[in-house]
């Protein structure tokens, strides 16, 4: 039953009439692409470039583009020909053609346009190119290594600190003239975009060149390892400093709370001893009353958000019992 109803409809779906509306259907739709294709446009197109007749010992120290953008104007149908049959062949620069006693190779827009124009239709316009002028440096192997310089940090979250950067290498090869050579110091990253991170990232970042300068190699990998930050508290003395050699300091309390935030790798590492809690004594004679407030003179790294507890403690100033102050003079 089914399937009499199936070869019923087929049969109904292709009778002649059906064929007929299909053929003047495709009639229709070939008409429209012709008239289409006969209309006239604008295209972008991208001519490849090519670098011929470099000497070994010549560096190329900067990139050119991969090609030349360039807009013509024709019927469309020519334009297909351009997009789809490769007639558009590569644009050879000779470098031999060029190069001169300086570095730098400057091509004016002018000349570049005559090769474009010579593999086009008759009818077939030019209307946009770019760039204008095309330019590259070269030296002849001047260079010399310079380290890796971080411009800019990333951000860890919340709770989270970089306790360590590692770099696939920490220098490279800066080819450029002999001026520039002198003062370029160092390959300094480009900025990129990592924000908040909560676990070990890695990045593969590019440098910021000089004009006609060439790194090599042209990026570095950094690797951020990320850490946990966990609170940790230590009682650490205090200390006095310029203290004359008659005198001792004695204050309430003799040792105070330090409370900080810490990468959980260094937590067992730190410890009391790596901070140094002071009293100068020429900020005790200013002080009007016998109270002081204490100042961290050495803070481990990787150490963050201190605080002291007390931050104001009571003090005495004692003299050391049996010192001769003559032993002093002498």
């Amino acid at each position: 039953m089914i399937f009499s109803l199936i070869r019923k409809c087929y049969a109904k779906l292709w009778n002649r009439q059906f064929l007929i509306f299909l053929f003047f259907f495709a009639l229709s739709f070939v008409f429209w692409v012709f008239q289409t294709l006969n209309e006239t446009y604008e295209e972008d197109f991208i001519v490849p470039l090519e670098l011929s007749g470099v000497p070994k010992n010549v560096v190329i120290t900067t990139d050119l583009p991969t090609g030349l953008h360039v807009t013509l104007r024709d019927k469309g149908i020519t334009l297909l020909t351009y997009r789809y049959t490769n007639r558009l062949s590569p644009i050879v620069i000779d470098f031999n053609q060029y190069s001169g006693a300086g570095s730098r190779v400057s091509i004016p827009g002018s000349d570049l346009m005559r090769s474009v124009v010579k593999q086009l239709q008759p009818g077939t316009q030019l209307t946009a190119f770019k760039p204008d002028v095309l330019e590259f440096y070269y030296n002849y192997g001047e260079c010399k290594k310079v380290p890796v310089k971080i411009s800019e940090m990333p951000q860890a979250g919340r709770l989270f600190t970089i306790a360590k950067t590692l770099l696939s290498q920490d220098s490279v090869t800066v080819y450029a003239t002999r001026e520039a050579l002198d003062t370029i110091t160092a390959a300094y990253t480009r900025r990129f975009a990592l924000h908040q991170l909560t676990d070990t990232t890695s990045a593969e970042v590019g440098f910021i060149c000089p004009r006609g300068a060439k790194f090599v190699p042209a990026s570095v990998k950094l690797t951020f390892c990320v850490d946990r930050m966990v609170e940790k508290t230590v009682q650490v003395p205090v200390q006095q400093v310029n203290f004359p050699a008659s005198k001792q300091l004695r204050t309430f309390p003799a040792k105070v709370n330090l409370t900080f935030q810490v990468g959980m790798s260094q937590y067992k590492h730190i410890s009391a001893d790596n901070f140094v809690l002071v009293v100068n004594y020429e900020d005790l004679l200013k002080s009007k009353g016998n109270t002081t407030r204490l100042s961290l003179k050495t803070i481990p790294t990787g150490v963050t958000h201190v605080r002291i507890r007390p931050q104001d403690v009571e003090f005495v100033i004692e003299d050391i019992p049996g010192y001769d102050s003559e032993d002093e003079t002498e």
